[in-house]
């Protein structure tokens, strides 16, 4: 009876593992191609920032940020595990403690960032709502190019020295970022913008390959990008309460924890099953 679950704990990692280095960063990419084609059809094609529907926005957001930039982000990323490519804490999923911690952090530094960047409205049913919708975009976008690509292109260089291996995954990373934001409605599909975009995109960079936490992350990441939403969306938009939009961000959020906990629990499962084999 001991080899029976020795054989499906090795058929499962053979059906979730990535047999190399090599073949992380063509998958991390394929995933990178499908959330931004997802992106165009859904939302820069028909400009749906500049007129935003709440159809469309959820549309847009189940399928390009949360089925594709999460749930299939969360695939790869179980694959990268399996294959001892990376581990949880490289990946940034920390201790709760640590986490905290780096959230307030970010908060403090992200939202002081913001405020020098003079935003349109301090209203704070403006603020809300520009902060909600933007973290829909916010976790896809640090999942799939810092997390998934990020890290696959880390574990490919593994073995340089310590300045290419975190100078290589940062400019990759801010890269592809300021790529996606071709797929996006104007103004954010413009040459220059895109260009302009990479900055916070390096800053972006440097706090996850330093601090090395999803959570901080993405709160920064998402202070970083709410001036600009609010400068491009008619502010009578966001002046008024946006009950579904909430909705909408709950589901996203719930989907960043459940990603978590559903790698916390296959890793220590693995561990365990790899112990009493």
């Amino acid at each position: 009876m001991k080899g029976k679950p020795e054989r499906d704990h090795i058929a499962e990692r053979k059906l979730w593992s990535i047999s190399s280095e090599t073949a992380a960063v063509p998958l991390s990419l394929v995933l990178f191609l499908l959330w931004t084609a997802a992106t165009y059809l859904l939302e820069g094609r028909i400009g749906l920032l500049r007129q935003p529907t709440l159809i469309g926005r959820w549309i847009y957001v189940v399928v390009a940020n949360i089925l594709i930039g999460t749930v299939a982000a969360a695939w790869v990323l179980r694959s990268l595990l399996n294959s001892r490519l990376v581990t949880l804490d490289q990946l940034g999923f920390r201790p709760l403690g640590r986490t905290l911690f780096a959230v307030v952090m970010a908060a403090v530094v992200g939202f002081g960032i913001f405020l020098l960047q003079k935003p349109v409205s301090l209203e704070s049913v403006v603020l809300l709502n520009a902060f909600a919708q933007v973290l829909q975009t916010s976790i896809a976008e640090v999942l799939v190019c810092w997390v998934v690509v990020g890290t696959s292109v880390e574990a490919l260089i593994r073995g340089n020295s310590r300045v290419i291996s975190l100078l290589v995954p940062i400019l990759a990373t801010d890269l592809l970022f300021g790529i996606y934001h071709f797929s996006h409605s104007a103004p954010f599909n413009q040459l220059h913008v895109a260009f302009f975009l990479m900055i916070p995109g390096l800053a972006t960079s440097l706090i996850y390959f330093l601090g090395r936490d999803v959570y901080a992350t993405i709160l920064f990441h998402n202070y970083l990008g709410m001036t600009g939403v609010m400068r491009s969306v008619e502010l009578s938009f966001l002046q008024h309460p946006l009950y579904l939009i909430y909705i909408l961000t709950f589901i996203s959020v719930t989907g960043l924890v459940g990603i978590h906990i559903f790698l916390l629990v296959k890793g220590n499962s693995r561990d365990k099953t790899k112990r009493t084999s």
